[in-house]
């Protein structure tokens, strides 16, 4: 058996004279879209609809959209570590972020790009944990999928860990 549940609904009008409970949703049904109570601020949060978040999309299926993922590189080892297929193919990647999440041992410092342009995203980058760089790279078109690869410079990596966040635009077309 199934459990229906609703929340309160009004009018963007009515939800704007009232200030909602803490924790309160409450569905605007002039704008379609859900509100989110504080306890204090009148009318509420309004939570963003896709269109505002990042995604723009077409009237017949087309797409825009803003991605992140993020991957984890730990147990660092050897002259390079290489991320396989990391990068999607048919993106705009705007950038590799990277943050050290275990302090890197055995080299000095390192570099993080693709095959091809290795030291892309960043050159002479801080073994400390905590070290962090934004990657900005392009927007850059990656048809292909590729690989992330990060360098060794004055030794081999010997351990540490390493976060990644690759940020793009993946585009979708018409779907009529």
């Amino acid at each position: 058996m199934s459990v229906q549940v609703k929340h309160r609904r009004d009018s963007a009008a009515n939800i704007a004279a009232f200030t909602p409970a803490q924790g309160e949703l409450i569905v605007d049904t002039t704008n379609n879209r859900v509100i989110v109570g504080d306890g204090a601020t009148a009318g509420g949060f309004a939570a963003a609809k896709l269109s505002e978040a990042g995604a723009t999309a077409g009237a017949n299926g087309s797409a825009l959209r803003l991605n992140v993922a993020e991957i984890a590189l730990s147990s660092l080892s050897g002259a390079t570590v290489t991320a396989t297929g990391v990068i999607p193919a048919g993106v705009l990647l705007v950038a590799c972020a990277m943050r050290v999440t275990t302090a890197i041992t055995g080299a000095t410092s390192f570099s993080v790009g693709y095959t091809g342009s290795t030291s892309a995203f960043g050159s002479s980058l801080s073994t400390a944990a905590g070290s962090t760089n934004n990657g900005l790279i392009g927007p850059n078109p990656f048809y292909s999928a590729a690989n992330v690869v990060l360098t060794a410079a004055g030794g081999a990596f010997s351990g540490g860990a390493v976060r990644l966040s690759l940020m793009y635009l993946s585009i979708a077309p018409p779907t009529s």
